[in-house]
């Protein structure tokens, strides 16, 4: 007999099923935007996947003589204003502060994604996260049968607007795609990986380990701390099957073994990519943070991520390295439940701002002005080309980089944003664009469950963009909620509180075709690939 629990999910997904039964055959197949099918064979290119990389990226004329050390640090769900440089009176951040004290405070900065999968891909890899195949969250392999159904309920429910939830086209990253520590490795860096991967469960399938994507060195987990069983791994070898809810020595495991990859490799350029657990749900804040937080045990969880970096910074100057490495830090997406978004509107998982505005800090003494800000609209997706020309590397040559040279911003040599145009998705959609001071959606669910999703393409989507009032006499139809599309002055409207786009016909228009001359180019070319000669090279000619 089943349990009045599972019994529940039966009937649950029975209703679902019957109501995509009555409804299907009256709704279009594709809808639009991303949702609509393509062609996934570029998302899985034998011949792609086994071409070097030193066909596409070169060592370039003018590489520096003293090539800088990279310290990237990629927080996890840490919301724009949890850092007391960004805002919070509720925890405490000495090192982060310090650090931007020391460097760079970006205040207009997104990670390319709102959920942490395809975040990571943008970041690693300069593109925007869909190019990869890595459009949503990539789940753990082993999930129970509880989970599973989740996802199952969910999928059907997205067609009905009751849920948000689609497959990435890929499993784990493509070995097509070329990561920053594959790059960096061509002029010659160490390359190390400590913490969440989350781009590939390579407990299950060896081929998403990050030593198989461009990293020397690798301590952590395959995913999410919440997605169980949690497997700590160094290298390709699993030293514990399952950490389950023994998580609190995670951080320091974490920080030790990021310091110990800083001073195995002190008299060599490198690249350490540091990817902490915290902040995510659930929170196991060790002993020395646990209740210390006026914020509860998120902040207590902040608390413990600050001082990990604390260890970091400190591992650099006791080695002489400060002055000879670029540090940078940022989160992956915005606060989820708990968190401050200082104000922004939504939270992870939504293309708000509150959803994909993140910290963003660099630092590098005596190359970047202590103390300085740069509020120029910028992407982790510029990370990836940044650290390339410091480097003293050329291309890829092969495929389009989406992401753009950010020194000029960081150095004060220009102030504009390198983008005209960047793009915010939700899956697999694009739902807006940030140009300038303007952030444009074409449409975007304003609520999220248990509130039914209210943009087009779902069975309460249409209903709820159909609900429109017909005066008997004049014939004259107005729509009676909000409609679309929506258009915000940030300058003014930080907080996405006012829809201008009445007002502002052109420049809705402009923001609009920036997305669907995007969305044409990838229908055509998804994955971004160039023709050239390099086509046809093999390696050494």
């Amino acid at each position: 007999m089943l349990s009045r629990k599972h019994a529940g999910v039966v009937l649950a997904l029975l209703v679902i099923v019957i109501a995509w039964l009555v409804v299907s055959g009256k709704r279009p197949s594709v809808v639009p935007g991303l949702r609509a099918d393509i062609d996934l064979a570029p998302f899985h290119d034998a011949e792609r996947d086994a071409r070097p990389v030193t066909l596409a990226v070169k060592p370039g004329a003018a590489a520096p003589l003293r090539k800088p050390n990279f310290v990237v640090i990629l927080a996890d769900d840490l919301g724009y204003g949890d850092l007391e440089s960004y805002g919070t009176k509720a925890i405490r951040t000495p090192n982060l502060d310090s650090l931007a004290r020391a460097g760079v405070r970006f205040t207009q900065f997104y990670a390319s994604a709102n959920v942490c999968s395809p975040s990571r891909a943008g970041l690693l890899t300069g593109r925007y996260p869909v190019r990869t195949g890595v459009s949503y969250i990539i789940f753990a392999s082993g999930l129970s049968f509880g989970h599973s159904v989740d996802l199952a309920l969910a999928r059907l429910g997205t067609r009905l607007g009751a849920s948000k939830y689609h497959d990435p086209y890929v499993s784990g990253l493509p070995d097509s795609e070329i990561t920053l520590p594959e790059a960096l490795k061509v002029a010659g860096y160490a390359t190390g990986m400590v913490g969440k991967w989350h781009l590939g469960d390579f407990s299950a399938d060896p081929k998403f380990l990050p030593t198989r994507h461009g990293f020397d060195f690798f301590e952590g987990i395959p995913h999410s701390n919440d997605e169980f069983p949690v497997s700590y791994w160094r290298n390709d070898q699993m030293l514990v099957p399952d950490v389950g809810l023994r998580q609190e020595r995670l951080s320091a495991d974490l920080t030790r073994a990021a310091v110990g990859f800083i001073e195995a490799n002190r008299d060599r350029p490198f690249f350490l990519y540091v990817a902490p657990k915290d902040v995510h749900l659930p929170f196991f804040p060790s002993a020395d943070f646990k209740g210390r937080s006026a914020a509860g045990p998120y902040g207590d969880a902040v608390e413990e991520l600050d001082w990990g970096v604390g260890e970091i910074l400190r591992a650099l100057d006791e080695h002489g390295l400060g002055n000879d490495t670029l540090v940078l830090f940022t989160s992956d997406n915005g606060a989820w439940y708990d968190g401050s978004t200082d104000g922004l509107r939504g939270r992870k998982g939504m293309p708000f701002e509150g959803g994909q505005r993140v910290p963003m800090i660099a630092r590098w003494p005596g190359r970047l002005a202590a103390g300085s800000e740069v509020a120029a609209p910028t992407m982790n997706i510029d990370v990836f080309p940044t650290l390339l020309r410091l480097a003293g590397l050329v291309g890829p040559s092969d495929r389009v980089i989406d992401g753009r040279d950010l020194w000029g911003v960081m150095s004060g040599a220009d102030p504009q944003s390198p983008h005209e145009a960047l793009l915010f998705f939700d899956d697999r959609v694009i739902d807006g664009v940030r140009m300038g001071p303007w952030k444009y959606y074409r449409y975007v669910d304003r609520y999220y469950w248990p509130t039914p999703l209210d943009s087009p393409g779902s069975l309460v989507g249409d209903r709820v963009a159909g609900y429109t009032y017909t005066d008997p006499e004049t014939r004259q139809t107005i729509k009676l909620i909000s409609s679309f599309p929506a258009l915000y002055d940030l300058r003014i409207d930080p907080g996405e509180s006012y829809n201008v786009a009445d007002r502002n016909p052109g420049v809705s228009e402009k923001a609009l075709r920036a997305i669907e001359e995007w969305e044409n180019d990838f229908f055509t070319n998804p994955r971004g690939w160039k023709p050239g000669p390099f086509a046809e090279l093999k390696e050494g000619q």
